[in-house]
């Protein structure tokens, strides 16, 4: 019997040569001589869980949920209406006629989400509801940006989007009209509207309403977001053509985790089959994101929301100043009281830089303020009014 190696060991080898579970001992070692680093990092590492943990809240029903998204992906879509006739195009985007008699009213809705959550069923639509109130009612339709081979038409600037798009669809009906418009937008649609009222002035655009729209972005949970990856998020904007819904989606789950599965476990519950009807048509115009042209969401993202350019009147529009103060029209201002996504103290300040405006306190959220069951007390009806 030989006690002598089988292979001879090269010079170098014998630390790694053998049976020996080498890296598990280098583990071992490791840790060993450093106890005091390592006892340190785990108690950081399970104070941070501790602290992620107390922010979990206690009536998150996890069967509860299960049996809601079960119901919604069963359920039936909701009667959907075939879009309205388009009047005019810029592009991509068109100007589409709602329909109804009377003095003509623009909806701009916002560019993040598709427009019809302003009509979304035929009780809570505030076309509709405007309609019935003696208006011809219009709407902006910004097209899908992912569209690209289509119209040829992305991506497209902000500045574009306004100066090339919005404004000559709203000097179209004011000339199809007959006179001014008046035009109401909606969340960012607001400041789209407003950037187009104070470049075209009294001429086109009779009156102004704006809802829900956001003005000193610092006072946005998206600001101090926007701030802390400004210096890789504005490099990447600049190589994508797109930013893609599923990502914008994913952003906005992030501040408000909670509450989308609440939502859904509700669903579950839910038995009047008009409530239901409601709720899926919520939960799919949701699901049904758009893309955001890669310069508009540079724009909205790193100058709106990181640098808050249109509180400190920087934000230039065609080379306009866009500035509340040089509004010639009247104003007609809806502020939400428990908005997650546009706080009351994000839009209170709009309000202050203007000449004068009629405020509106809405008792909603972001959302339920233009489609939630109170919509037509909250804002379909003081807005209606207000216009006449």
């Amino acid at each position: 019997m030989s006690w002598a190696p089988s292979q001879p060991f090269a010079a170098g080898q014998r630390a790694t040569a053998g049976q020996r579970p080498l890296p598990h001992m280098l583990g071992a070692a490791l840790v060993a001589s450093h106890k005091n680093q390592a006892t340190a990092a785990l108690e950081h590492m399970q104070q941070a869980l501790k602290t992620q943990l107390a922010q979990v809240p206690n009536d998150i029903n996890w069967p509860a949920f299960q049996v809601g998204l079960a119901k919604y992906a069963a359920a039936q879509t909701p009667h959907t209406r075939a879009a309205y006739p388009i009047l005019a195009t810029q592009g991509r985007v068109t100007l589409r006629d709602g329909g109804g008699t009377g003095p003509c009213v623009v909806l701009v809705p916002s560019l993040i989400n598709r427009g019809y959550i302003l009509d979304l069923l035929p009780e809570f639509s505030l076309l509709e509801s405007l309609k019935g109130q003696g208006h011809r009612v219009l709407v902006i339709d910004w097209g899908d940006p992912s569209q690209l081979g289509t119209a040829g038409d992305a991506p497209l600037s902000l500045e574009t989007l306004i100066v090339g798009r919005l404004e000559p669809l709203l000097q179209h009906a004011a000339q199809a009209s007959g006179g001014p418009v008046a035009l109401v937008g909606y969340c960012m649609g607001g400041l789209l509207a407003l950037a187009a009222s104070v470049r075209l002035g009294a001429g086109v655009i009779g009156k102004l309403a704006v809802a829900a729209m956001p003005w000193d972005f610092t006072q946005t949970t998206s600001h101090a977001h926007m701030q802390g990856v400004q210096s890789w998020l504005e490099p990447l904007l600049q190589t994508q053509p797109l930013l893609l819904p599923h990502l914008i989606a994913q952003y906005f789950w992030g501040l408000d985790p909670w509450g989308p599965l609440r939502r859904i476990a509700a669903y579950g519950t839910e038995t009047d089959p008009a409530r239901l009807a409601h709720l899926t048509a919520l939960e799919d115009w949701l699901a049904d994101g758009l893309a955001l042209d890669g310069p508009i969401a540079a724009e909205i993202l790193l100058n709106w929301y990181a640098n808050n350019t249109p509180l400190k009147g920087q934000w230039q529009v065609g080379g306009t100043p866009i500035v509340p103060h040089n509004l010639s029209m009247p104003l007609h201002v809806t502020l939400t009281q428990t908005d997650k996504l546009v706080p009351l103290a994000s839009s209170l300040p709009f309000i202050g830089q203007t000449k004068g405006a009629t405020v509106h306190m809405a008792q909603s959220g972001h959302v339920s303020l233009v489609a939630g069951r109170r919509a037509p007390a909250q804002f379909y009806e003081p807005l209606g009014g207000w216009l006449k």
